[in-house]
């Protein structure tokens, strides 16, 4: 998510505009309340004796927000990382060995304060409410050795946690993934500039046939196929040396219908390959309307934007609290409308409060936040 490239290029003016909201996207994608309790549990049930057609349930609403639309923001997250990690056009030692070390800084070293920053708050939480556990069953005084390393990898690995294989701090699976895919860039560049001298219709038909089959291909911890295939979506245009803005500019309408037919034949990562080119169309001529207009820019306030990472990687916390208050029963939807209403609301605040104390921070403690945020 970290832009380097001179702002004044469209290019990178739409991977600014875009970071704000793709995060926001995943700020929706935890607001899932499913199976936090029956108060609302009971929005995902189906009236059987009805007559006739019948609207989808608010559950079917936020299903399809939340766990179909909003899951975007992790494919166009590497498809970005991609084109950015290659966006020289070329590859050597020097270069490699140079773009890893600047990823200690802008990855590795947020990634590792962070998850021990939320080791920390759940100590501290433990002691505040003894016979509560957050994020992991266990409590963190019983943590055996390889536990406190599986925070850093796979917290699923953790007793009998299950889930999602991803560490402590969950939304960070990306950059673990992206870490991963770092490491292996000089294979992934020897082999999109191979297919890069051919034709141009064999490396979209591949592509597209790799994204339908991904489906059947299960994701390991670190390894994550759908991060593979957009990653290297983005390097491919780095690599011929395109710039993907002018080539999805025109694409607008055929994108968005091959994502819904994509959707229709179930298939989610060509869905999303289909939105990445809708989306980039849409903000591309967005923004070139504006520059035409004598607006250079952004229209989306730094405030937001400068927060961007920032609320990617603490929101988890205000979502903790938001759970709590509703697995307790304080905060009860007593109807589909006050459902659609927190469900809207929570990443409101998760945004606002993130966006506040980056503000907060970026006065009292700009260093500190600097490197948290890896320079962002």
């Amino acid at each position: 998510m970290r832009v380097s490239m001179n702002t004044a290029d469209i290019q990178s003016q739409v991977i600014n505009f875009l970071r704000l909201p793709l995060v926001v996207l995943v700020l929706f994608v935890h607001s899932d309340f499913r199976g936090v309790s029956a108060d609302w549990n009971v929005f995902w049930t189906t009236d059987l004796t009805g007559i006739g057609p019948q609207l989808p349930t608010i559950g079917a609403v936020i299903d399809f927000i939340s766990g179909s639309l909003a899951l975007l923001a992790n494919p166009f997250f590497f498809f970005i990382s991609g084109a950015l990690f290659f966006r020289e056009g070329t590859f050597s030692k020097e270069l490699y060995l140079q773009k890893l070390s600047r990823r200690v800084f802008s990855l590795l070293l947020p990634y590792v304060l962070w998850i021990f920053t939320f080791l920390f708050l759940l100590s501290i939480g433990e002691e505040l409410f003894p016979n509560r556990t957050a994020i992991v069953d266990k409590p963190i005084v019983n943590f055996a050795f390889s536990d406190w390393l599986l925070c850093f990898w796979d917290i699923s690995r953790i007793g009998s946690q299950g889930g999602i294989a991803a560490p402590l701090v969950v939304p960070f699976w990306f950059l673990r993934d992206l870490m991963v895919l770092c490491i292996f860039t000089p294979i992934i560049y020897r082999v999109l500039r191979w297919f890069a001298g051919m034709r141009k219709e064999v490396p979209i038909l591949l592509f597209v046939a790799l994204l339908y089959a991904s489906r059947w291909i299960d994701d390991m911890p670190g390894l994550s196929f759908q991060g593979l295939l957009f990653f290297s979506f983005g390097a491919f245009f780095s690599i011929k040396r395109v710039k993907f803005v002018d080539v999805m500019r025109p694409l607008k309408w055929g994108g968005l219908l091959f994502a819904v037919f994509s959707w229709q034949i179930d298939s989610a990562n060509l869905m999303y390959a289909g939105l990445i080119v809708f989306t980039v169309s849409m903000v591309t001529r967005f923004l070139e309307r504006r520059k035409q207009q004598g607006k250079v820019r952004l229209p989306l306030p730094t405030t937001l934007t400068d927060a961007a990472f920032f609320v990617f990687a603490y929101h988890t916390i205000v979502q903790g609290g938001i759970l709590f208050l509703l697995k307790c029963g304080v905060i009860i939807p007593h109807n589909a409308l006050e459902a659609f209403t927190i469900y809207l609301f929570s990443p409101l605040v998760m945004l606002t409060i993130g966006v506040a104390l980056h503000r907060l921070l970026s006065k009292i403690a700009p260093r500190i936040l600097s490197v948290y945020c890896g320079g962002r």
